[in-house]
């Protein structure tokens, strides 16, 4: 019996702690929404301008755009990590089929990274890494 109050114990608690509000960093509303006008007008990875391929540019864009929008909205609303995880999910099941070069893979891999930072988190739990190598919808 005491095995399974414990169980049950730690499962409540890590349910609990996948639901539990990430704290948005305090200038993290207007960051988003600066590199979401930047992203309306080109591709932006870090301080400098992407040089994505010009065939998927404006397909590229709007999905980009899209995901920066999402955060913005998401770090307006109380979110969870899983909150984040789920939009970060969507982008890039949007851009893998737009996106095929490694390098050009890296480029939205460092945007998006940007954006995980801005929120405040330090990391994509290998998202990004399976985005970049290709098996992102192979697990």
């Amino acid at each position: 019996m005491r095995h399974f109050l414990l169980l049950a114990l730690v499962f409540t608690v890590l349910a609990s702690h996948a639901q539990t509000p990430v704290p948005v960093p305090a200038k993290a509303v207007a960051r988003l929404q600066n590199l979401l006008r930047q992203t309306q007008a080109e591709v932006e990875v870090g301080n400098r301008s992407g040089n994505l391929p010009a065939e998927t540019r404006p397909q590229l864009n709007k999905v980009l755009v899209k995901a920066a929008a999402e955060f913005l909205t998401l770090a307006t609303h109380n979110p969870t990590r899983e909150d984040y995880f789920k939009s970060l999910d969507a982008g890039l099941a949007q851009l893998t089929p737009l996106v095929v070069a490694v390098q050009d893979r890296q480029q939205v891999a460092e945007y998006f990274q940007d954006i995980l930072d801005i929120v405040g988190l330090s990391s994509s739990e290998g998202r990004l890494t399976a985005f970049v190598e290709g098996t992102a919808n192979r697990q």
